[in-house]
């Protein structure tokens, strides 16, 4: 099975330009957890996830706290600086979203989708043709590949 068969061809996207408050109303009506940036001639440009989204609202210095959140009974010098912090209207996909975006050709095997999703930890792999969007394939579309034909061929 080939990348071609099992990939959505319609594909939501957002414009580089696209207010982060519009890519926040696209995951809350289809409750994707990410959706690639193209321009008007669906060039791939990069990934913008509900994890880059929450990047920008949570300082940095909260990656530095680790595993030691659990002793920290008092936020209020955090909640401070947390109101003062830009507000995330100002924002665009362009500023917060990955460049590039992990991709494979329509002809690629199932098998090589999936040791992608797994070496790179994403969820979803962009279909492309020269950097040009062609289609998507999420976890789900692979897992009812395998669940809806128990006997295919990666």
């Amino acid at each position: 099975m080939k990348a071609r068969d099992i990939m959505s061809r319609e594909v939501v996207t957002v414009s580089p330009s696209a207010g982060i408050r519009e890519v926040y109303e696209i995951f809350k009506k289809t409750r994707y957890g990410g959706v690639p940036v193209v321009d008007g001639d669906k060039k791939i440009l990069g990934m913008i996830t509900k994890a880059e989204m929450l990047s920008v609202l949570l300082p940095d210095y909260f990656d530095l706290l680790g595993e030691n959140i659990v002793f920290i009974d008092d936020f209020g010098a955090l909640d401070e600086e947390f109101e003062s912090l830009p507000t995330f209207e100002l924002f665009i996909a362009e500023d917060i979203m990955q460049k590039g975006a992990r991709t494979v050709e329509e002809d690629a095997s199932l098998l090589k989708v999936v040791a992608m999703m797994k070496k790179y930890n994403v969820h979803r792999i962009l279909v492309a043709k020269d950097n040009y969007l062609k289609g998507i394939i999420t976890r789900s579309d692979i897992c009812k590949a395998f669940f809806d034909n128990g006997d295919i061929k990666a």
